[in-house]
């Protein structure tokens, strides 16, 4: 499931999937298990926006900066196996030119809704990145 965790809680020993967009940087750092990722060590350049998954561990990492604090949220896939989900790909904004879609896991649960007498309704709860879809090398 979903778990908020501190920015340098994320393991960089693993090899991730995934971008950083640095405050300093203008475009987004894409990661595709070729190097390890950088945490900020520092106030400043921080990390805007970013998202990470680590395929080994089955872990997906959402990270944002809002009002000076990075929010760091963490989605254990194995814990939601058996849960169902739709497939969602995105193109890319300023991604390298080897990425083709982003990747995610749009999850809805069953809640109930005021406007249909207290019924389940199937609303959205989290969508998790689940990595890149790449260009294939063509010889």
């Amino acid at each position: 499931m979903e778990t908020k965790i501190k920015i340098n809680q994320i393991p960089i020993t693993s090899q991730h999937e995934g971008y950083l967009w640095w405050s300093n940087n203008p475009i987004p750092v894409a990661y595709l298990k070729d190097k390890l990722i950088e945490l900020p060590t520092t106030s400043n350049p921080f990390i805007i926006e970013g998202n990470l998954y680590d395929s080994d561990n089955q872990k997906s990492y959402s990270i944002r900066f809002v009002d000076g604090q990075h929010l760091v949220n963490c989605f254990d896939l194995k814990e939601m196996e058996g849960e169902e989900f739709i497939f969602k790909q995105y193109l890319p904004n300023r991604l390298s030119d080897n990425v083709q879609k982003l990747c995610f896991r749009e999850y809805w649960k069953p809640k109930p809704d005021e406007f249909c007498e207290e019924m389940q309704v199937l609303k959205p709860a989290m969508t998790v990145f689940v990595g890149f879809k790449c260009k294939e090398d063509k010889l």
